[in-house]
């Protein structure tokens, strides 16, 4: 019989790759998001909460730069003195698409309405909650809110809780903004509460006159002014007037024939 050479396989090696090797192909996140380009990385900021935003602005120079775009400055916030009064105003000065600003429990809130009017007139929603003025303890500087009413003309909603203002012009104001006018909750007194009703286009004369009548024996200097707009699908628009004990309700409010309705309420 013949013999049938027998020729040994090849011993394969495993390569063996090093561990410098291995960290050379460690992806830096924070490098693979820098690579991205900048419209996608507004896109994802636009995701983040301003507090996000002011940590995210201190990793790098081109964060920085995307971070504090007015174009992700939509809506504001500031609380208690955690920021100054210049911090607070130089912010403001670069929000020049700001939406939205809440201030709540501040000492200097005329000093920031007032750099709000000038800087921010695309401002659709204005809240104040507990805040003091610089000449009061109570009473906030009206000539700022005026200039706010007069300059934005987008506002839209007004929430005053915990301050006061003097005068009626605030309240006229209010009132001519018409349909554009969603939201109010703000102190008033019985003279203000009648300027907003007497120049609200939405009210007939006769309606006035019911109005006026009902609220001539009011007793308290200050009450809240409730007033609220909603749609329907229908685009039929209801609003809600409340001061005192008396809910008035308009409805169809953007036409000038409307459904008028008077509820009183009473105290059990």
């Amino acid at each position: 019989m013949d013999e049938v050479a027998i020729t040994p396989e090849p011993i394969r090696k495993r390569a063996r790759i090093s561990n410098d090797k291995c960290k050379a192909r460690t992806v830096d996140p924070a490098a693979g998001i820098m690579s991205l380009p900048v419209e996608i990385i507004y896109e994802i900021f636009a995701y983040l909460s301003c507090k996000d935003l002011y940590a995210i602005s201190l990793v790098s120079t081109l964060f920085n730069r995307v971070a504090t775009d007015p174009f992700l400055w939509r809506t504001y916030e500031v609380t208690n003195n955690k920021k100054n009064t210049d911090t607070v105003i130089r912010e403001l000065k670069r929000m020049s698409l700001l939406k939205k600003f809440s201030i709540s429990i501040r000492a200097d809130c005329d000093d920031i309405l007032r750099q709000l009017s000038l800087s921010n007139k695309r401002l659709e929603e204005l809240h104040i909650s507990n805040c003091t003025g610089s000449t009061s303890k109570l009473y906030l500087r009206s000539i700022y809110l005026i200039r706010i009413l007069e300059r934005c003309r987008n506002l839209h909603t007004l929430n005053i809780l915990g301050s006061r203002v003097r005068g009626q012009k605030i309240y006229r104001l209010l009132a001519n903004k018409g349909p554009r006018l969603r939201s109010v909750y703000a102190p008033a007194t019985r003279s203000q509460f009648c300027t907003f009703i007497k120049h609200v286009s939405q009210i007939s004369e006769t309606d006035r006159e019911t109005i006026y009548s009902m609220n001539v024996r009011v007793r308290k200097s200050w009450s809240p002014l409730y007033y609220f707009v909603t749609k329907r699908a229908d685009h039929v628009s209801t609003a809600l007037i409340s001061y005192l004990h008396n809910d008035i309700l308009l409805i169809d409010s953007n036409r000038p024939i409307h459904k008028l309705s008077i509820t009183e309420r009473r105290d059990t």
